[in-house]
């Protein structure tokens, strides 16, 4: 039985940095790397972190698409891109290597989506995304079945925003999970998650709080949105600070199915019930809190109105 290989990348005597942790996933693919402190686009081979590309993009391009291909970003890697970072080789492993701060960090400088996921089965993991320009249209923008987007992080930016900070667009068996969308408390952000026609969709763990001028978490907008059917959508922190009425924590199309469970919902508007709508999805034990402040709780989602 095939257990924890590890493919021929050494370097010298050293262990990968994954390998020394015991986290490198199984892979009969290519391993690349990528380092902006001393990698090269066009003068090293990427296969090594002595000799990696410097640009998560050029990296991408050295893949072969359905072969378990995984490239590592290295600790205190930093790029500002000038265009999209797109997964256009299938099943594409983009892994962050490092911890708070010393994570990647991609710094958008066009209005551009910041990551394109258009070939299915891809995966971005442990990267954080700032803002260089006033308005970033999506951060994350997702269009192909199977794709995951794991342990990430959205900056908040002293005045600029994400308009959607990610964006699933008809799209099967994507996976949102251990995120945090962290936007302004002034008004600027569109959406945190918008989720357009996804059927299968699962969007478990993340952590979602800002100012939103439509919802936090939206399936209605733009108004042509196609509703998730069969989603699993658990154990989220979803706050939206706006006191505008409509603008909610939560608004899913009325047809939407599947299991909303262990969420906890919270909501500037006066009253629990004008902050969410669920659509048709099976409630459990998930809690909201209407307005913002030490003296309010949450209740459990279809009690009355407080």
């Amino acid at each position: 039985m095939l257990k924890n290989f590890i493919p021929a990348i050494r370097y010298g005597n050293r262990l990968t940095p994954d390998e020394a942790q015991g986290l490198v996933p199984v892979t009969f693919g290519s391993i690349f790397f990528v380092d902006s402190a001393t990698g090269s686009d066009t003068a090293n081979s990427g296969t090594s972190p002595d000799d990696a590309y410097a640009t998560i993009d050029a990296a991408i391009a050295l893949c072969t698409a359905n072969k378990g291909d995984i490239i590592y970003v290295m600790p205190g890697h930093s790029e500002t891109p000038s265009g999209t970072i797109t997964f256009d080789v299938a099943g594409v492993t983009v892994i962050g290597m490092g911890v708070g701060s010393k994570r990647p960090l991609v710094t958008s400088s066009n209005a551009t989506a910041a990551v394109s996921m258009t070939a299915e089965g891809c995966r971005i993991s442990n990267i954080q995304f700032a803002l260089g320009v006033a308005t970033i249209t999506d951060c994350i923008n997702i269009t192909a079945n199977g794709c995951q987007v794991d342990n990430c992080e959205t900056q908040v930016h002293a005045t600029s925003q994400f308009t959607n900070h990610i964006t699933v667009t008809d799209a099967q068996f994507v996976k949102l999970l251990d995120n945090r969308i962290l936007s302004l408390g002034a008004a600027g952000s569109t959406s945190g998650i918008v989720l357009d026609g996804c059927d299968d969709i699962e969007v478990i763990g993340n952590f979602i709080h800002g100012h939103f001028g439509e919802h936090a978490l939206d399936n209605t907008t733009p108004g042509s949105c196609d509703e998730i059917l069969r989603a699993n959508i658990a154990n989220n922190y979803i706050a939206n600070v706006s006191t505008t009425a409509g603008d909610m924590a939560v608004e899913l199309d009325a047809a939407a199915t599947g299991w909303f469970a262990h969420n906890q919902l919270m909501s500037g508007l006066a009253t629990t019930a004008a902050g969410f709508d669920i659509g048709n999805m099976v409630s459990a034990e998930s809690y909201i809190a209407d307005d913002i402040g030490i003296d309010v709780h949450t209740i459990v989602i279809g009690t009355a109105a407080v």
